[in-house]
């Protein structure tokens, strides 16, 4: 087939795009991976070694950047007129899908990067407790919102647990719960498999 000259946009995004996607897992998997395990039923105090990976969490993101920058760079670049063959990877409408991908992606990247904060403001509010017991525990491991989240999740899924009030500063959590359906060694366990393990800091009366 002949070659004709037209007006070539950018390269294709790929690798700028596979390195985007697998930074912005990185950044999110201290924090959704463990609420993702706990939904799927599997535990483990391991499953608290994903949350060391948040001190990482803005070299990450940043790696997120620098990827998305490269993949618009190279979609986005200056065009210039060059010998091309219609359906080839200079043609115009690989240009037009280039751009749906790299916006496609672009947009999951940033849900990845967003939804630690969002699964916070999603369970921010409280339900009001209706217990007869409160206890303390001190929670290691936690390093974010999610996985405060995380912790809530653990204990509130507990028979017996009214509610749970969960703080990164201090680390800790105040639950309110019917020791008659559920004692405080059992609240310990289900932070501890959820990948948080956590101690009694003070136990109170009846509320």
């Amino acid at each position: 087939m002949k070659a004709t000259e037209v007006i070539r946009g950018g390269q294709t995004p790929k690798w700028g795009l596979v390195g985007a996607v697998t930074a912005a897992v990185g950044a999110s998997v201290c924090c959704i991976g463990p609420l993702l395990l706990l939904a799927l039923g599997i535990g483990g105090v391991w499953v608290g070694s994903l949350t060391a990976m948040e001190r990482y969490r803005p070299y990450w993101m940043a790696a997120t950047l620098v990827f998305l920058g490269v993949a618009f760079f190279r979609v986005y670049r200056r065009p210039k007129a060059v010998a091309c063959t219609p359906g080839s990877a200079c043609s115009s409408d690989r240009g037009r899908r280039n751009k749906i991908l790299l916006w496609v992606v672009t947009a999951l990247v940033l849900g990845l990067l967003a939804l630690p904060y969002l699964i916070s403001y999603a369970y921010a509010g409280d339900p009001e407790a209706a217990a007869t017991r409160q206890v303390t525990l001190s929670v290691r491991n936690m390093a974010c919102s999610a996985c405060a989240v995380t912790v809530k999740k653990s204990l509130t899924r507990v028979e017996g647990v009214k509610d749970a009030k969960v703080t990164l500063s201090p680390p800790q959590t105040v639950v309110t719960y019917d020791p008659a359906k559920v004692s405080v060694e059992r609240l310990i366990e289900a932070t501890t498999k959820a990948g948080f393990p956590s101690t009694i800091l003070a136990e109170g009366g009846k509320r």
